[in-house]
């Protein structure tokens, strides 16, 4: 018997509860869009304030970092700690780089 669950984050996850196999998906157009917009717009700026958005990470992608590089982005304490922080952004640079913003 299949069980289909959605969650609010929109992804979908398919259950077969005899067999236990699994299936979980994302649409990932939004986050494209997003980031692809983000890296329009960064060309646009002619001030650097000093801050600026890094990317954007739909879930599953976080779900993947998390198990192949052992860093959890939804840890609250995640950004207490650069290193990790630098280390996302270049796994998302090297692995994932349509996410980029800029």
């Amino acid at each position: 018997m299949a069980k289909t669950i959605n969650t609010t984050a929109g992804m979908q996850a398919l259950i077969d509860t005899d067999t236990l196999d699994y299936k979980v998906t994302q649409d990932h157009r939004p986050f494209l869009e997003a980031a692809k917009l983000d890296r329009e717009m960064s060309g646009s700026l002619k001030e650097d304030t000093g801050y600026k958005k890094a990317c954007t990470i739909p879930d599953l992608v976080a779900i993947e970092i998390n198990f192949k590089h052992g860093i959890n982005i939804h840890d609250p304490t995640f950004m207490n700690d650069p290193a990790d922080a630098r280390k996302v952004l270049q796994i998302v640079k090297n692995e994932y780089p349509y996410l980029m913003s800029y």
